[in-house]
């Protein structure tokens, strides 16, 4: 069926996929905007009907597969009522301006913009808010390099942030923004060229004692030879001039050696104590005001142990490493070898494979990084470290932070794996994600374990819940449904990954 002229985001439309690929006899279902991509998506689907070839962007396609005992009209009142569920809540709520200008006529005061469009359209919106004088979050990916040069020059001229392009993750003036956490006031500033990886440090701050004033991402290009480090040269500036912020966290994917010199000068210049964690990177022996760390768990310890605001707490962990060695590894086959990791977190994914490279050089692989990679993203190979945000797996639908059916689908796959020992996964909480992740992967979990009792198998589940105590969706009930499906809990990402390498210890890994 093909409604002429009625637009829903693309976050609702998989909303009701989903729901309908729920109901009995459904086999796959896709209800989308057709737009060109979306077409191939349902060409690849096997849901092209010739009559959606004639359909237009702003025209609303319904296709689903279903067997012949479902009930057709059944199917088409399910969509039609949580259409019109969204359309009732949009009634509700007064309409938004339509425009970048006539949001800044009618709220004058407005001084940043969250730009989030299809990249093609992305670099002319940042344009329009710059030239008027906004600072920018610019969410969007597939923006040009030429683009973000650009932007960011113009941005620099004008004394405006320019964050982005796919930025994930910042925390201005207390408000998260995106995919953020709800972090304690404090006087710790952080600068991140990653989402994750700067939401890993913020929460961990403030689990162990510390709080924020400014959380600034500059997008994952910024620190390339060609982007040169622009917005975070700019934002460790406006930190080191903060009179509020004592510690500044910097926070990246190793960056070029001549960029990384042009940072590292700046922070020197600095009267304030500097962290700097390049991921993966050998660190330099720090000296004076600036302190190398190799880990997002060591970069948050040590901003908060330099807080003098801070009372520094050690992170705790509810497990006994040993006593899972002897009672837990057991439970393994011979044929288990390998540790899956599937990750909503680009970042943290990064981290997590670095480690176990150093550990295990040669034998980990993933879709992203500097480890060996993947032929195919969709099948594991040895140690493989899965991030499933990225372009790869995103394209024509929404973040698995958002909408984590995704992984929870490649958790059964590898548990499937007779090769398969661990999986190791992360839980975002915060701003932005799903409301129930914890739920999502135990619901997956428990169907894992369903299918692996009737070849008399185990796998050992190891997670991670990124989040506070504050945190919407509930930090102890998250973690409770995590435990309660015997799943084990790190305090940490990097905790998480040390756990599942001494697991393994032992192992052939051959």
């Amino acid at each position: 069926m093909i409604k002429n002229n009625a637009y829903y985001d693309s976050v609702t439309l998989m909303q009701v996929s989903r729901a309908v690929e729920e109901s009995e006899f459904v086999k796959k279902a896709m209800i989308s905007m057709g737009t060109d991509m979306n077409k191939e998506l349902l060409k690849a689907a096997g849901l092209l009907d010739k009559l959606f070839e004639a359909a237009k962007p702003s025209d609303l396609i319904i296709a689903f597969e279903a067997d012949e005992h479902a009930d057709i009209e059944q199917i088409y009142q399910i969509i039609e009522d949580k259409l019109n569920e969204k359309a009732k809540d949009d009634k509700e709520e007064e309409m938004p301006p339509t425009s970048l200008s006539s949001a800044v006529k009618r709220y004058p005061e407005l001084n940043l913009a969250v730009i989030s469009v299809a990249g093609v359209y992305a670099a002319a919106e940042v344009r329009k808010a710059l030239n008027k004088n906004l600072n920018v979050m610019l969410f969007s990916d597939n923006v040009s390099l030429e683009d973000e040069i650009a932007l960011k020059k113009l941005a620099h001229e004008k004394g405006l942030l320019m964050m982005g392009p796919d930025c994930g993750t910042a925390i201005i003036n207390s408000v998260g923004l995106c995919f953020a956490n709800k972090i304690r006031k404090g006087d710790i500033g952080v600068v991140g060229a990653s989402g994750t990886g700067t939401q890993e440090v913020t929460v961990l701050i403030d689990k162990m004692g510390g709080g924020v004033t400014q959380v600034i991402g500059t997008g994952g290009r910024d620190l390339s030879i060609e982007v040169g480090g622009i917005m975070m040269y700019d934002t460790l500036e406006a930190l080191d001039r903060d009179e509020k912020t004592d510690v500044i966290v910097l926070i990246s994917k190793p960056p070029v050696e001549e960029v990384a010199q042009r940072i590292i000068k700046r922070a020197e210049e600095s009267k304030k104590n500097i962290v700097i964690c390049f991921i993966g990177k050998d660190n330099n022996e720090s000296a004076g005001n600036i302190h190398y760390v190799p880990t997002l768990e060591e970069a948050a310890r040590k901003a908060v142990q330099l807080s003098s605001s801070s009372t520094y707490k050690e992170l705790v962990d509810a497990y006994d490493s040993d006593a899972l060695m002897e009672n837990v590894r057991p439970l393994l086959q011979e044929s288990q070898k390998y540790v899956r990791g599937l990750y909503c977190g680009g970042t943290v994914c990064d981290e997590s494979a670095g480690m176990f490279d150093k550990a295990i050089p040669g034998k980990v692989f993933s879709n992203v990084g500097k480890v060996r990679r993947l032929e195919d993203a969709g099948r594991s190979t040895m140690h493989s470290f899965i991030d499933l945000g990225d372009d790869e797996f995103t394209v024509g639908r929404p973040h698995p932070m958002i909408e984590p059916s995704l992984r929870n689908s490649r958790i059964i796959q590898e548990a499937m794996d007779e090769e398969t020992a661990i999986i190791l996964f992360d839980v975002e909480l915060g701003y932005g994600s799903h409301r129930d992740p914890a739920g999502e992967a135990v619901a997956a979990v428990r169907e894992a374990k369903k299918l692996l009792a009737s070849e008399n198998r185990n796998v050992i589940f190891v997670a991670y819940v990124l989040g506070t105590e504050d945190d919407l969706q509930g930090y102890h009930r998250q973690m409770e449904l995590l435990r309660s499906e015997g799943i084990i809990l790190a305090s940490s990402n990097a905790r998480a990954a040390e756990l599942c390498l001494k697991l393994i210890g032992g192992m052939s890994n051959e």
